[in-house]
Order: C-alpha cells, then sequence, then structure tokens
C-alpha cells in the first residue's frame, strides 16, 4: 500500500482512472478507491466485481461491491472517517456536491497526490525507460523506410504498429506525424499530405508500458534542407542539451525553462518558441509538474519529464526535438540513447 499522510479520521476518495492505478497497481475500468490510514479497499460495481476482486487480491486489496455513494459512506463512518479528500482538479462541483450531502468535511487532496505521483519508484521509471526504448526503436525503423509518396497517415500507421509489435500496450497519446508547412503546428492532425522532396518530416510520438509512458519528438528532413532550416535547428538542439545538462536537483520550472528560452533568444528565435520546455510524464502523457515560464515547481530526484523546445515559423516550417529524462543524484539524465542529429533522407 502506498502510505499517504492522513489523520485517523480521514481518508482520500479516488475515482480518476490512472490514480486508481497508482494507488492499487490495477488497471480498473470503473471503481472507487478508498484510501485511509491504515488499509487502500476498492469498490467497483456488479459489471467488474469479479474480476476486479482477482485483480485485487493478487496485490492485497480488498475490493468491496459498489452500489452507490451510501455504502462508501456506510465504509467510511464505521472507521470513524468525517474528512474526505479528493481531487479538485478531477471532480465536478456537482460531485462535491454529493460528497457533502454525505456528511463529510471535504477537502481538496490534489496536492497530496501531485506530490505522490510526481516522484517515481524505480518500477515506475523501469517502465518508462522501457516504453522509451519502444518508441525509440520504432522511430529509428520506420524513418528508415520512409519513401517520397508516402502519406502522414500511413507513417502514424506504421509507427504504431512497430511499436505495439516491439512490446507496447497502446500509444500514450495521438502520435504526430507532420510533413512540409504542417510542422509549423505544434499539435498538428495527421492527415493525408503526401510528402514530397525538400520537407520537413516532424515525428512526436509515445506508447505505455505497464500503463506507463513515453514521450518523444524527433525530425528528418526529405531532400536538402536549407540554411535557414539547418541554423535553426542547431540552435534548437543546443537549447535542448543545454537545458539537459543545467537543470539540476532544486531547480525551479521557470529557471529550467529559461536555459531553452534564453540560448534562443540570443539567437533571435525566442518569439518563435511558442510553449513551454516540458511536463511531467508517468501514467499521464501530461502530469505535474511544469517547466514553463510561470512554474515555481521545485524539481526533485526521482522525477521524470520532458523536455522539448522548439521553434514554429508560420506557414513554413517548425521544429521541436524532445527528450523523455528523468532527475537521478541530482541530475538530468536521458532515457533515449539516440544522438538526435538531423537525419537526411
Amino acid at each position: 500500500m502506498i502510505n499517504i499522510a492522513i489523520s485517523d479520521k480521514s481518508a482520500l476518495l479516488v475515482t480518476d482512472r490512472n490514480t486508481r492505478r497508482y494507488f492499487t497497481g490495477i488497471d480498473l475500468a470503473e471503481g472507487v478507491v478508498v484510501v485511509t490510514k491504515t488499509q487502500t479497499v476498492c469498490f467497483t460495481d456488479a459489471r467488474y466485481f469479479s474480476a476486479a476482486k482477482v485483480k485485487l487480491c493478487s496485490v492485497g486489496i480488498q475490493a468491496l461491491l459498489y452500489t452507490g455513494l451510501e455504502c462508501v459512506k456506510e465504509y467510511l463512518t464505521d472507521l470513524g472517517v468525517s474528512e474526505l479528500f479528493v481531487d479538485f482538479t478531477k471532480e465536478t462541483v456537482a460531485d462535491y456536491e454529493k460528497y457533502k450531502a454525505l456528511g463529510f468535511n471535504v477537502e481538496n487532496g490534489f496536492n497530496a497526490i501531485k506530490t505522490l505521483r510526481s516522484v517515481k519508484s524505480k518500477e515506475e521509471v523501469d517502465s518508462i525507460e522501457k516504453a522509451c526504448e519502444i518508441a525509440q526503436k520504432a522511430y529509428h525503423t520506420a524513418i528508415k523506410e520512409v519513401k517520397k509518396g508516402i502519406t502522414e497517415r500511413q507513417l502514424k500507421d506504421r509507427l504504431e504498429s512497430l511499436m505495439i509489435s516491439y512490446g507496447a500496450e497502446k500509444t500514450s497519446f495521438e502520435t504526430i506525424v507532420a510533413f512540409g508547412k504542417n510542422s509549423a503546428v505544434p499539435h498538428h492532425e495527421t492527415g493525408e499530405t503526401v510528402l514530397e522532396n525538400d520537407m520537413v518530416i516532424l515525428v512526436d510520438m509515445g506508447c505505455t508500458v505497464n500503463g506507463y509512458c513515453s514521450d518523444i519528438t524527433r525530425m528528418a528532413f526529405f531532400g536538402k534542407p536549407d540554411k535557414k532550416f539547418l541554423d535553426c535547428y542547431s540552435a534548437v538542439l543546443t537549447a535542448n542539451q543545454l537545458a539537459i545538462e543545467s537543470v539540476l536537483a532544486g531547480t525551479s520550472g521557470k529557471q529550467a525553462d529559461a536555459f531553452a528560452r534564453d540560448y534562443l533568444k540570443e539567437q533571435g528565435l525566442d518569439k518563435y518558441f511558442t510553449h513551454s520546455l516540458g511536463h511531467g510524464i508517468g501514467l499521464d502523457i501530461h502530469e505535474y509538474l511544469a517547466l514553463s515560464p510561470k512554474s515555481s515547481d521545485v524539481l526533485i530526484d526521482g522525477m521524470v519529464f520532458s523536455i522539448e523546445p522548439g521553434v514554429y515559423f508560420d506557414n513554413e516550417f517548425g521544429i521541436r526535438i524532445e527528450d523523455t529524462v528523468k532527475l537521478c543524484n541530482g541530475k538530468v539524465e536521458r532515457l533515449f540513447t539516440d544522438d538526435k542529429k538531423l537525419i537526411i533522407l
């Protein structure tokens, strides 16, 4: 059981699927997890109860039949619980009112959850590293197969097929493949654009292992890149490497972002860097923490996050180079092993 600092009179109630998985180690489609100072139980309804009971028993967690919030209230009342913590970022106002109506003092449990989930155990990091290994291998296999006339969607399908064949459970988000000027849109929706000569290729992809995500963005060029593109690629790669080398335990999210952003400013490119440097990665592809110009989050050992500087020139091209990294022994370690040099096809 994962320990959480709550009193004898308090309980944490979890309805978010990935947070349920965090506290139980089991992926359940439906359920309400209740964490008290001494135990963790999971309520699930009759549709899932038999299967959940078997899965939860394997990790030493009791499954209870969910027949509505009243059964949760009865369980907590018997334990003498009067204060209920819920994640205000995941619950609706209507949910909050329901919990209040049960007679509990309802408080925000987000800070406790984010503190726990932001620092990864060895087992969690092992899963993320495996997901990174799979994504990297799939990218470098697929990019060697690229030929003129392929569509964005065809490359996307190949990347995703390879990740599954290499042992991924699923993609960790919707794979982005952007050709040519489409790369200037950071969250381009992969479509039917055909690869022609002298086109940028941007791929943003990832997969999950044991529920844990990887996130990687790599660039290639089909044809002969011009000086502007090469200079910008060099600047973004340097910004990526500078951030990796400069971020240390105790660095704030704002300071981390500045390592890359200030360098791009020196190159006259900061106004084209239109998003944050990075985000936490775990069971969710975007989770606490934020590496952004306004972030006061502090990086500590055990955190896993992205470092992804980018520049985008509307209707021309975009460049983003992204690594999933971990903070270990006070320093950043990449979870990919490729050298990130521009691949020219």
